[in-house]
């Protein structure tokens, strides 16, 4: 009977430890690893089978958990360098003992850029916006505010003009307003306005009769307004829409009819419109570029989508949420340093959250191991400098629904303070546990210049 409990007991030990997203490893006395649980696997990018039996001294000799067993000390939210697999890790490692007796130490630890993520999902798991757009990932002020608006104005069928810059999300934002308003039945069609010539872009919108003009097709084409019929109609860079245009493009909105090129009866439409642009219209109108009418027509509820340099606290949840994607992707578990966190932070983002989504795809494909580190950047990250890139003054854009002045929450937009006192404390761990300063900056994988200029701005030199 005993016998079988005790195989009950261990399978039941098994199911849960290969449960855990965390690493659980156990080493004996003389540093033997006896278990690793499957994430050791997946986060180390080792097979646990090729460490089991082997002694952690000859794989890893300057591990903590070594240290933990030997001083008998347990460590609890411990941040160190696991070398062999170029990984920062954050954890908690005890001793074990039975009937009086040490036999061996138990560690259970993540990579510290698992750690955020989690975090993160957890302080925003409630917010009641998140099933609106999953798409856009954010938790700063700034940003649930957008989410917020978005939300309220989607369930009308007033027409939205999103603002900001390249890259922001102004589409995916659009998409996520037509799914939550009274024409998701209907068909979303989006088109870029800069993207296509001045003399066709009159028959893509308004579509042409047989015969309309040279190379027209014999049936005639229904343009974009009727394809968008009973849907959305989503007009992106309309700032770039020439005179003649904006003209025509006033009247459909104001009489709800259009009129295919070549062709003499009227068609009703009834589309809800969402435009988009990153120029300023406003100064647009001042200077005769714009037409004022139609400013006012399409700019029924403005929406300012803040840049990404606006809402530091999201960088780094961004990054996490495409690094996940990616590992789901390829089927590949990898973490970031905290030295390429600190760039993530330091760096402008000039194209914003499309430019992060690609970097991090870059730094995932250039990496061959597990970490994600600097020498992994695209050369546009490879040095930004010591701070951000400077960006030109600009009022919020007049109107905005969210001109309110983004504000730094009082726990993650201090991360960056964090990295910093987790990165200080390891440099002091290093140089505390290294007989000279070049075994220490080893042990915490920097370069010479590297190192020592974090000693110096550390006050440890």
């Amino acid at each position: 009977m005993r016998e079988w409990l005790d195989r009950v007991a261990t399978a039941y030990f098994e199911r849960i430890l290969g449960n855990l997203d965390e690493i659980f490893l156990f080493i004996g006395v003389d540093t033997t690893i006896y278990y690793a649980n499957p994430a050791y696997s997946r986060l180390i990018g080792v097979p646990r089978e090729k460490v089991i039996g082997r002694k952690l001294r000859d794989i890893e000799p300057q591990a903590r958990i070594i240290e933990v067993l030997e001083t008998e000390q347990p460590v609890f939210h411990d941040y160190s360098y696991v070398a062999s697999a170029g990984m920062d890790v954050i954890g908690n490692m005890f001793p074990v003992w039975i009937d009086g007796a040490k036999v061996g130490a138990v560690a259970i630890f993540r990579p510290i850029s698992l750690s955020i993520a989690a975090s993160d999902r957890k302080r925003t798991v409630d917010d009641p916006e998140d099933g609106f757009c999953r798409e856009l990932v954010g938790k700063s002020r700034v940003f649930r505010n957008v989410l917020g608006v978005a939300h309220k104005v989607a369930k009308t069928d007033a027409t939205v003009l999103l603002r900001g810059e390249t890259g922001v999300g102004k589409e995916v934002l659009a998409r996520a307003i037509h799914r939550a308003s009274p024409f998701r039945a209907g068909p979303f069609v989006a088109v870029n306005m800069a993207s296509v010539p001045e003399t066709l872009l009159e028959s893509e919108l308004f579509g042409y009769e047989a015969g309309a003009f040279t190379g027209a097709s014999r049936t005639g084409k229904p343009g974009l307004f009727e394809q968008a019929d009973g849907g959305t109609l989503f007009l992106d860079e309309i700032g770039d829409v020439g005179p003649l245009l904006q003209a025509k493009l006033l009247r459909v909105l104001q009489e709800k009819h259009i009129r295919r090129l070549g062709g003499t009866r009227s068609v009703p439409v009834q589309v809800r419109l969402i435009a988009a642009t990153n120029r300023n219209l406003e100064e647009m109108v001042e200077h005769g570029q714009f037409r004022t009418d139609l400013y006012y027509r399409i700019s029924v509820i403005p929406i300012y989508i803040p840049a990404l340099r606006e809402r530091d606290e999201d960088i780094l949840l961004l990054a996490e949420t495409f690094k996940s994607r990616l590992e789901g992707k390829y089927g590949a578990m990898k973490t970031f340093s905290p030295r390429v966190l600190e760039r993530f932070l330091r760096y402008s983002w000039p194209g914003n959250v499309r430019e992060l989504e690609a970097c991090v795809e870059y730094m995932f494909l250039m990496a061959d191991g597990v970490l994600l580190d600097v020498q992994h950047l695209p050369p546009a990250l490879v040095d930004p400098g010591p701070n951000r890139t400077a960006e030109p003054e600009r009022a919020p854009w007049p109107g905005s629904a969210t001109t309110e002045e983004p504000q730094a929450s009082s726990g993650w937009a201090s991360l960056r303070r964090r990295i910093e006192e987790m990165e200080r404390e390891a440099l002091a761990q290093a140089l505390r546990e290294s007989r000279t300063k070049t075994e220490a900056m080893r042990k915490v994988g920097l370069s010479r210049k590297g190192f020592y200029a974090k000693l110096k701005k550390y006050g440890l030199s």
